[in-house]
């Protein structure tokens, strides 16, 4: 990129725009969000306009995405009405600033033509998209009051703000934004939508970490008392020399306190007990402890895994969670009916399918269901995870490498040990997702080479 400036590639996108779109009809808008705008024409089933007035960085973009979701919005509803089935005139810049118009003519039911002027004005932290009816402001993103400085009112003439100063260059960064932007939209939706859900998940795992810290305290307590045996046995010893009234007996240098009110006798059991009470704490603390980390793990690794579900693969956790009884999510009504649930994911990688889970159910038919018994199962070392699968009996090293560092890099990890086995060696556990392992070897990875990311993107269900 040499020098370009922002107004330099605004107006490349007007050329693009005239070129691919002019005289074309505006045959679908999409409201991705409450910022983002997708104008979709008969012209070209590929090219759309994407327009974001997102705070941080508005910008223009023509993309061949397409989306399966959509958010309503009073604004949204009025571009439609107004501007659904116009012919694209022309695009342009005004003011030699950033500062994009769409010309349309709508033709109505009765053949009145009205002549529209879709004006966005690029700027940050003040970005603002203004629909025009013959050049006065019909609706807008924003309307702002004539003591602005550069008001937006309806029924007002529009005038395009003073330009300030030169454009600024265009950086690198500003490129990866639009970029990320644009790859990350679905997820931002999902996440919004399910924010319910991952906030439970978060609130849920808060507690569980508070109950751990107490619960390990109780037990280090209980285990500072196992003495209490040593103690009673000593005790029994020089039970007659003990009278009634003594507070305390010395055991090796050790003073150990006694209940004055009770008998030796009495004093004896009690020290007992508090060594039975100790071993009974030990042993329901440190089952419940591993239940627990267990527990903590599994929601640690579904919050790792978070930025590559879709919309299916969350309604398939929320019926895991609750089938599961670890969660009710308020609100949310158990999914029903999710003929897809159990299937795992693949990506291609020097001609190898390399299978993957996104939950528990979809890491037991991966392994147990779609794989062979001379596939490679690969999953993290000592933690919850997803399963990762070889469909091949003899891999190249390369596609060993790279299985291994996708185990890491879904782990959401830059570093770790993977295991690495037959199929034929790994046996179901008695939970869900969970297996048990025979024989297997494990590498140490330090660092991932490969663009997952990019990977992931093209991942199908089987």
């Amino acid at each position: 990129m040499n020098n370009m400036l922002i107004i330099d590639r605004l107006n490349s996108i007007v050329s693009e725009i005239n070129d691919t779109l002019k005289g074309s009809y505006l045959n679908r808008i999409e409201c991705l969000d409450e910022y983002d705008y997708i104008f979709r024409f008969s012209r070209s089933k590929s090219k759309s306009i994407f327009i974001s007035l997102n705070v941080r960085n508005p910008f223009v973009d023509l993309l061949d995405k397409k989306y399966t979701f959509s958010y309503v919005s009073n604004f949204y509803t009025k571009l439609k009405t107004k501007l659904l089935n116009s012919c694209l005139l022309s695009a342009s810049t005004l003011n030699n600033d950033n500062i994009l118009a769409l010309e349309f003519l709508k033709t109505t039911d009765t053949y009145d033509k009205i002549h529209y002027k879709l004006v966005f004005e690029i700027f940050k932290s003040n970005s603002n998209l203004i629909l025009l009816k013959d050049n006065k402001i019909e609706e807008a993103f924003r309307f702002k009051g004539i003591d602005t400085h550069h008001p937006v009112v309806k029924n007002m003439t529009y005038e395009p703000p003073v330009k300030l100063g030169n454009s600024k260059e265009l950086l690198e960064k500003d490129i990866n934004y639009y970029e990320n932007y644009i790859d990350n939209i679905e997820q931002t939706y999902l996440l919004n939508k399910y924010k319910v859900l991952v906030t439970e998940i978060k609130r849920r795992l808060k507690s569980l970490n508070k109950k751990l810290e107490k619960i390990e305290v109780e037990n280090q307590e209980a285990k500072r008392k196992l003495i209490y045996k040593d103690y009673g046995d000593y005790f029994l010893t020089i039970l007659n020399e003990v009278k009634r009234g003594e507070s305390s007996f010395d055991y090796f240098g050790t003073k150990v306190k006694i209940n004055e009110t009770y008998s030796p006798s009495d004093n004896l059991n009690y020290l007992y007990k508090t060594y039975k009470k100790a071993k009974l704490t030990i042993q329901s603390t440190e089952e419940y402890i591993l239940k627990t980390k267990d527990e903590i793990s599994y929601l640690n690794s579904i919050l790792s895994t978070i930025d590559i579900l879709n919309d299916d693969d969350y309604q398939e956790l929320i019926l895991e969670l609750t089938n599961r009884k670890i969660l009710k999510i308020k609100g949310q009504k158990k999914p029903k009916n999710l003929k897809n649930a159990a299937k795992p994911y693949y990506i291609v990688f020097n001609g190898i399918r390399i299978g993957f889970g996104k939950n528990s159910l979809q890491n037991d038919t991966l392994t147990f269901e779609y794989a062979k018994k001379d596939d490679y199962f690969l999953h993290i070392k000592n933690n919850h995870g997803n399963h990762i699968i070889i469909f091949d009996s003899n891999p190249s090293d390369e596609v060993i490498k790279f299985a291994l560092q996708f185990c890491v890099y879904l782990s959401k990890q830059t570093d770790g040990e993977v295991i690495y086995a037959k199929v034929k060696t790994i046996k179901k556990g008695n939970v869900e997702g969970l297996v048990k392992l025979s024989k297997y070897e494990s590498y140490y990875i330090k660092n991932l080479e490969y663009d997952f990311s990019t990977y992931l993107k093209g991942a199908t269900r089987f």
